[in-house]
């Protein structure tokens, strides 16, 4: 995985609430899916999560790719490969040797029709699955504003999508650790105190915890967990700031 710097704007515009209560893992049923298919889909993210070059993530997006018609049945394939696709799309201008017959434009259009599809897949789901899948809804809806949207009232409609969307999510499920990440990483803004960043980095520990607890992290919705190093690292550098400034 390229170290993950996610643009900022991606995951913001969230009520800043303080989850402090246990989330629980998502249940997940594969009981009409092969064998092969936990499998399949454990070897594709580990290419993204040892990726070091654009071309390295591509080749991680197109393993998802096979994956969404492989197992039409599945609601993961989507659900990862729409994540990948904004993964792809952001390398866009950050890396020397992203591939000009690649459009991120084109990558953010097919995350968010991904997304989409993932939710009819997953027609059955419960809350805490349903509101993973309008937290990934959210997520893509900003790249759409952020890399796609031509003029500011096509960019406001687009936050408006992504902001209820993350309203639903918590609607569905208050105690949903991808909102965990993105409320502590909205407690870095610059206008934050000390104790709200460090509420902040409480959570970003918080929902780590819970991911860690998957034995197969391409079987859950964690997409998340990339972005915890890096704003991790970030809030605990601006904690250290507030602190000495007292």
């Amino acid at each position: 995985m390229i170290r993950n710097t996610v643009h900022r704007h991606a995951l913001r515009s969230v009520p800043v609430v303080l989850l402090l209560s246990l989330a629980l893992s998502v249940p997940i049923s594969h009981a009409q899916l092969p064998e092969a298919f936990a499998r399949d889909m454990k070897a594709a993210l580990d290419i993204h999560d040892a990726a070091q070059t654009v071309g390295e993530e591509i080749r991680a997006l197109k393993a998802f790719r096979e994956l969404v018609d492989r197992y039409p049945e599945a609601w993961q394939p989507t659900y990862w490969t729409a994540y990948l696709a904004t993964q792809v799309a952001r390398l866009k201008g950050r890396v020397d040797d992203f591939p000009e017959d690649v459009d991120p434009k084109a990558l953010v259009r097919e995350a968010v029709e991904l997304s989409l599809e993932a939710q009819r897949r997953a027609e059955d789901a419960d809350d805490k699955l349903a509101s993973d899948l309008a937290v990934l809804e959210g997520f893509v809806s900003q790249f759409y504003s952020w890399l796609v949207a031509d003029s500011e009232e096509e960019k406001a409609t687009w936050d408006q999508k992504k902001r209820e969307a993350y309203d639903r999510a918590l609607g569905l499920n208050s105690r949903n650790p991808l909102m965990y990440v993105i409320t502590g990483i909205n407690l870095f803004d610059e206008d934050r105190t000390s104790h709200e960043v460090m509420a902040g980095i409480a959570l970003l520990d918080y929902a780590e915890q819970i991911f860690n607890q998957a034995p197969n992290r391409a079987l859950t919705t964690y997409f998340s967990k990339d972005f915890i190093p890096f704003w991790r690292q970030r809030g605990e550098a601006r904690l250290a700031a507030l602190v000495k400034d007292q």
